[in-house]
């Protein structure tokens, strides 16, 4: 029984030290959950006092550049000015109203006295020849012409026939000459003396899915009388329907009606297969033919007065005259000893040769160069022929020279839009020179103006500011403005401010060295850097937008750029 007793009490005891180490080993994992909770929030504490350091550290860093870059808050009394905006582009400069020397046909060149770049006068001689040829040629001209005074003797008193036939069997339906009109006039005006109907229809066009090819229908005229029709094409909805050229005029109104009376649909008659009668010279003086009168090939439509030579006539004496010109430049290159140059300037090029002849010489008469820019598209519509531009050929001179815009090309079938601006060709000016222009194509005078930096850009406006608290190191008295034409400088303001009133910004170049470049209108510090400045200052021009006072620097005061 002791035994037994004894054996129970052991037991007991086992199980109490079991509860005893659960029970332990709870509170330690408490005490371990306890401990990471506080290492956490510790861990979160640092953190945060670490970034409220950052942000302390970064913004005296942000102070400290700007200070190094001197940035000064700078003052603008609004004033009145012109301002202008300009299309701005840089090409090469070229010679123009340049004469080429060519060598007449057989003759032979012997030597090219000038040289590129070499100034000459009118009647300097400029090469010389192999005489012989010069006569040789000379020779040869004379025959023809003698041959083409045969020709001409015997064509003399040709001229354009006084007649104008049908040429093909119709029926007239235009006569678009009548007595007294220039067979000239017509023609540009119209395209045709008159126009015949070849194979005696009308047609007028409907529009209409109910017929179909063959189709008999009723055509109601103009006068109100009826003639059938028929329908000779019909597809996608559009019907043509054929009548009898015999009657009906050219482009008159109609109505299309089914056998049974239903209208169909209406248009203006037009003469299914036209033919046109043409002719180059002389008057009308008769009209043989009437409109809707049936004709033959043979058939005399107009009779004609005033005839000019004909065309054979016409082309002998141009001949004639080529040819005499040609001898006059080969006995002017005989008595002169060799080519001379035909206007005064400098030698632009020397020998080459083109699809017809050879060149001895191109001579730049001095007086004019041309610059051809690029534009931009967004431009090109504003460029007009006759606006002014300003020059500037560096390597020649500072100071720009006038300019003229004499051509524009708004095909841009080069890939490109291009302008040509004229200029008096200057001293020291060689074909090559890069010159760059500026096209003023939009100025206003008497405008009030500030400074393009002082004006601050957002999605909703413009506005500038006023006032500047130097103890405070804050801008104030915001004023919202209307802008209107600007340019690299200025900015005109339409509303908001009067003359007198005094704005205040930031020189813009003075964050050059601590960011670099920005992007124009609107861009944001590079890298993403937020503003801690707490607002109210300027945005550079445009360029750095304001944050609107959303995220105050950690000592609550709003400060210009650089404060």
């Amino acid at each position: 029984m002791n035994h037994k007793k004894h054996e129970g009490t052991v037991t007991d005891l086992t199980v109490s030290k079991d509860e005893a180490l659960f029970e332990a080993l709870g509170k330690s994992k408490k005490k371990k959950k306890k401990k990471i909770i506080r290492t956490v929030i510790t861990i979160v504490l640092i953190l945060a006092i670490l970034l409220i350091s950052a942000v302390n550290i970064l913004q005296r860093r942000v102070r400290q550049e700007f200070a190094l870059g001197d940035v000064e808050v700078i003052s603008y009394e609004v004033t009145t000015g012109t301002i202008s905006t300009v299309v701005s582009g840089s090409g090469t400069l070229q010679n123009v109203d340049t004469e080429t020397v060519a060598l007449p046909s057989g003759v032979e060149l012997r030597d090219i006295l000038v040289s590129y770049g070499d100034a000459v006068e009118e009647g300097a001689l400029i090469a010389t020849v192999d005489m012989g040829t010069v006569c040789s040629a000379m020779s040869e001209l004379q025959t023809t012409i003698e041959d083409l005074d045969e020709q001409i003797a015997d064509a003399e008193g040709d001229q354009v026939s006084a007649y104008i036939k049908a040429g093909v069997s119709g029926r007239v339906k235009i006569l678009y000459a009548q007595k007294d009109m220039e067979v000239a006039d017509v023609m540009v005006a119209h395209g045709a003396l008159a126009v015949i109907s070849l194979d005696g229809f009308m047609a007028v066009d409907i529009q209409t899915d109910a017929l179909t090819v063959g189709d008999g229908v009723t055509v109601i005229r103009a006068d109100g009388s009826e003639i059938s029709g028929t329908v000779d094409y019909a597809a996608g909805g559009t019907t043509t329907v054929l009548v009898t050229d015999n009657g009906p005029e050219y482009d008159e109104e109609v109505t299309v009606h089914t056998e049974e009376g239903t209208k169909l649909g209406s248009g203006k008659l037009y003469i299914h297969n036209p033919l046109s009668v043409t002719g180059y010279a002389g008057t009308v003086s008769y009209v043989n033919a009437a409109e809707n009168q049936k004709v033959y090939a043979s058939s005399t439509l107009y009779t004609l007065t005033n005839r000019a030579s004909s065309a054979n006539y016409d082309a002998l004496l141009r001949s004639r005259k080529e040819a005499e010109e040609a001898l006059l430049e080969l006995l002017r290159i005989q008595r002169n000893g060799g080519i001379v140059a035909p206007i005064s300037g400098s030698i632009a090029s020397t020998e080459g040769t083109s699809e017809e002849e050879t060149l001895v010489a191109a001579i730049s008469p001095d007086q004019y160069m041309s610059v051809t820019i690029t534009v931009d598209e967004g431009d090109i519509l504003s460029l007009e022929i006759g606006q002014q531009g300003a020059v500037t050929v560096s390597s020649v001179s500072e100071d720009a020279f006038s300019g003229t815009v004499t051509e524009i090309d708004r095909t841009g079938a080069t890939g490109a839009y291009s302008a040509v601006i004229l200029l008096e060709k200057q001293s020291g000016m060689l074909p090559g020179m890069t010159a760059s222009v500026d096209v003023r194509i939009q100025g206003v005078d008497d405008a009030l103006i500030i400074p393009v930096e002082a004006l601050n850009r957002t999605a909703n406006g413009a506005y500038v500011y006023t006032s500047y608290d130097e103890e405070t190191q804050t801008y104030g008295g915001r004023v919202d403005v209307v802008t209107g034409i600007s340019n690299n400088n200025y900015v005109q303001i339409k509303s908001g401010l009067k003359v007198g009133d005094t704005v205040y910004y930031t020189e813009e170049q003075n964050f050059g060295n601590m960011f670099g470049n920005r992007d124009n209108m609107g861009g944001n510090i590079p890298g993403g850097m937020p503003d801690f400045s707490g607002g109210s200052r300027p945005d550079m021009g445009g360029q750095m937008p304001d944050m609107g006072g959303k995220m105050p620097d950690m000592n609550g005061n709003n400060r210009p750029n650089g404060g």
